[in-house]
């Protein structure tokens, strides 16, 4: 049977005309002690009594596998140890049936990125093909099949017939426009589930993600997924990705390529809107700067708070960077644009993207707001603030300046101070404040 069965491989593989490298090829013929020969690799999480042999109906020999889990949270059913190369891409064809969820991903030196949910409500075998690209090199890779919400009525979800191929993918170059123009009323990318390349510049950045953006205007940014890659604010790149939605935020993920091709560039201007008119699908990973807007919430378990100029609510949330709002107060916020959780919103790279245009909160700038001791210092000093401090400056009294401490913290110790007598500059995100101090 298994000899007629990859002459049936062969006979699929003339008639597409795919004519890469097969790596791996499984119809769940050979069953070892309950379980499929060639699966339940070691990143497999489903339970062995949840992979079951179907010897009926099946769509190639005399077996198949049902893969079962009702539940919301996916579990992963694993090829054994495989070869793979870096940068490669595999394509992983498979016929299924049934209820459910399915997609497929794939395990290397690290955790690859999922393909999106296929979703399964048939008792035909119908076939499916995803992309997935090997991250570096390895000999211990598994690809995965990724379960959720299956359902008994239709027998929950049944495999057969897998292929896995090396892939030669025509890869076209977009422009973050194209990717992120839509009229559709859901506002998901055309190119969804695309790998494509694209570039911009680097607007904000914080640990794991960024937001890139080639031009001003609507349309022209885009939010990266991407915990491989370190870029600077500035940085011009160019990657290789997949285009995906992420609870409506269309997102660039799965970074298979990454190139910086210079460093150091101004931005792109900012568009200029009122905060009512933030929220609009043109504006979603844009840098954008809204004017005179005053503050109207504390800061919530989120880091998120609200302003409004008059026109309407826009939410800003500290993403990339942590500044203390004071309600009342009126700012001029520079931010590209996120979303999250039904709402747009704005994400300042810096406290410096935070400009204070009414400053309530200045009669809280006093020596009793921000603290300096012990005082007269010796060797160190701990300094405090009710507000966010950025840094403290050192200044002789004949206003040279000895030394700088970022501390971006509301406290913080500052160490190797020397003996003399100096002017503290305190920079905090509602001003700054004078000190004099002694060092003995």
């Amino acid at each position: 049977m298994k000899k007629v069965y990859l002459f049936i491989v062969a006979l699929m593989v003339a008639a597409t005309g795919f004519s890469q490298t097969v790596i791996f090829s499984s119809s769940f013929e050979n069953w070892i002690n309950g379980l499929p020969d060639g699966w339940m690799g070691a990143k497999s999480s489903i339970e062995p009594d949840s992979v079951v042999q179907i010897t009926t109906g099946t769509l190639y020999g005399t077996s198949a596998v049902q893969l079962i889990n009702t539940e919301s949270t996916h579990k992963r059913f694993t090829t054994q140890a495989l070869t793979v190369t870096g940068g490669q891409d595999y394509e992983i064809k498979f016929w299924v049936k049934g209820k459910g969820n399915i997609r497929t991903a794939l395990y290397d030196t690290t955790w690859g990125v999922y393909n999106s949910y296929i979703s399964v409500d048939t008792t035909e075998w119908t076939e499916y093909s995803q992309i997935v690209t090997a991250l570096g090199n390895s000999d211990s890779a598994e690809f995965i099949f990724s379960v959720q919400y299956t359902d008994s009525a239709l027998g929950h979800l049944q495999i057969d017939s897998v292929v896995i191929s090396e892939a030669t993918v025509t890869i076209d170059t977009v422009s973050i426009h194209d990717i992120q123009y839509t009229t559709d009323a859901s506002g998901d990318s055309p190119y969804l589930d695309q790998i494509v390349y694209t570039g911009g510049i680097v607007t904000a950045k914080g640990n794991g993600s960024y937001f890139i953006q080639a031009g001003s205007g609507p349309w022209n940014g885009v939010y990266v997924y991407d915990n491989l890659n370190n870029p600077a604010v500035g940085d011009s790149i160019i990657i290789k990705c997949t285009v995906a939605e992420y609870y409506n935020l269309t997102e660039l993920k799965n970074i298979t390529s990454f190139v910086v091709v210079s460093s150091g560039n101004n931005l792109p201007a900012p568009v200029e809107l009122a905060t009512g008119d933030v929220a609009d699908e043109q504006y979603e990973g844009v840098l954008v700067k809204v004017t005179n807007a005053e503050c109207t919430t504390d800061t919530n378990s989120y880091g998120e708070w609200i302003v409004n100029d008059g026109s309407g609510d826009v939410m800003v949330k500290n993403l990339y960077s942590h500044f203390d709002p004071t309600v009342g107060e009126s700012y001029n916020i520079t931010a590209p644009v996120y979303y999250s959780y039904s709402n747009y919103k704005l994400v300042p790279n810096s406290v410096d993207d935070v400009e204070i245009v009414s400053n309530v909160g200045a009669d809280l700038l006093n020596n009793n707001n921000v603290k300096l001791y012990p005082v007269p210092a010796n060797t160190y000093v701990n300094v405090e603030s009710d507000s966010y401090i950025k840094d403290v400056e050192i200044y002789s009294l004949d206003g040279q300046i000895i030394a700088k401490y970022n501390v971006n913290a509301k406290s913080g110790t500052l160490y190797g101070l020397t003996t003399g007598n100096y002017v503290f500059r305190i920079n905090t995100v509602k001003g700054t404040v004078e000190k004099k101090v002694t060092v003995k």
